[in-house]
């Protein structure tokens, strides 16, 4: 069998901070220190960008004076729905003949706008692929027979 003497066991040494009361009571000087407790650094909160209390020269602007960079890269037009396909898509033939897929936006579903084939809507066409559009708006028909 194995004795302690055969196999060298190395332990780590750890050493263990002791709390103020435990190191102030096994203290053998006679004179009194000041005991200081520091706050490590990743405690501590961050320091202030600005410290001081006069307002900065420069504001942060909550929107930015230029368009944002989504609306630029559309193209608005008009057109015809001339047939209704599934899951709220249709066949919309544009004011400039061209027959794209238009998809109802969000508004539109969330507000129950019903788009039937023969109505005129508005439409955004992205410029990357102009074979599809977001149907914007229902264009309301001028010539009714209503009551108003």
């Amino acid at each position: 069998m194995f004795t302690s003497s055969s196999i060298q066991f190395h332990a780590p040494i750890i050493h263990h901070r002791l709390s103020f009361t435990t190191a102030h009571s096994l203290s053998f000087h006679s004179h009194n220190h000041n005991h200081t407790f520091h706050t490590p650094s990743f405690l501590r909160p961050p320091p202030l960008l600005n410290p001081s209390p006069l307002p900065s020269i420069f504001t942060v602007a909550a929107k930015s004076p230029t368009p944002d960079k989504a609306s630029e890269q559309k193209w608005v037009h008009e057109g015809l729905i001339t047939e209704s396909l599934p899951n709220g898509m249709f066949r919309v033939l544009l004011d400039n003949e061209d027959l794209i897929l238009g998809y109802i936006s969000g508004k539109i579903r969330k507000n129950y706008v019903r788009i039937l084939p023969g109505d005129r809507v508005r439409v955004e066409v992205s410029r990357y692929d102009s074979s599809k559009g977001r149907i914007i708006y229902r264009i309301r028909n001028t010539t009714g027979g209503g009551s108003s």
